[in-house]
């Protein structure tokens, strides 16, 4: 049976409300800025909230996003002032997923207007849940975060450009030749292996140094 996100992720949506542009000013001074949190149980449950729990007593707390954080700093430096200045208050994470019409056609206009951003994808069950937290229950994509703000979940060419002008984004590409955006990452990272374990599953199970005592019950010639 499909997964329903990924159904819903394959037709491509451009359709969206436009709103005013004072209704985009005022969102981003309202908006606090934000994270995804991860936070697993003492019985190992795991959940996700763009909340932090209000008591972390056996449990375990990871914030694994908070807007367009992933981008150095240092990367704006060669950046002319108006968009240094943006894509410092207000950075951009783009969520995607494979096979997704509306995703490319995200990606493509944000990537022709000289837009820095990080790409956050959604590929796993934990990253689903992840994103349905973050997201409010949404079941669509592409989703655009500009700062504190999260705009309507599916692509708006109009909406997007709209939010990216009460930020202060340039309304022409001004980004240097030479930048180049951070490798999309998935939403939720996968846990990491530990050397030694991994390095003990490429190399098999290990030969018993020690053979066993002899089975006095063995048929002759065998040895077990």
């Amino acid at each position: 049976m499909p997964n329903p996100l990924h159904t819903q992720m394959k037709r491509p949506n451009r359709s969206a409300i436009v709103l005013p542009a004072a209704v985009g000013l005022c969102l981003w001074a309202a908006s606090p800025a934000w994270a995804i949190y991860k936070i697993v149980g003492p019985d190992g449950s795991v959940t996700f909230s763009d909340v932090p729990p209000s008591t972390v007593q056996g449990k375990n707390v990871q914030s694994l996003a908070a807007g367009g954080s992933a981008i150095s700093q240092n990367k704006f430096e060669g950046f002319p002032s108006a968009l240094r200045e943006a894509a410092r208050k207000y950075p951009v994470t783009l969520y995607t997923a494979p096979q997704c019409d509306a995703c490319d056609a995200a990606r493509s206009f944000l990537q022709q207007r000289g837009i820095p951003f990080v790409e956050k994808t959604i590929t796993s069950n934990a990253d689903i849940k992840a994103y349905k937290a973050l997201s409010g229950g949404s079941d669509r994509l592409p989703f655009i975060a500009i700062g504190g703000a999260k705009l309507p979940a599916g692509f708006s060419s109009s909406n997007w450009g709209i939010a990216l002008d009460a930020a202060g984004y340039p309304k022409t590409n001004v980004l240097p030749r030479i930048y180049v955006n951070p490798q999309p990452a998935a939403l939720v990272p996968p846990p990491a292996v530990k050397k030694d374990a991994a390095s003990n599953a490429a190399s098999g199970p290990s030969e018993p140094t020690v053979l066993p005592p002899p089975n006095p019950n063995a048929p002759k010639g065998f040895q077990f």
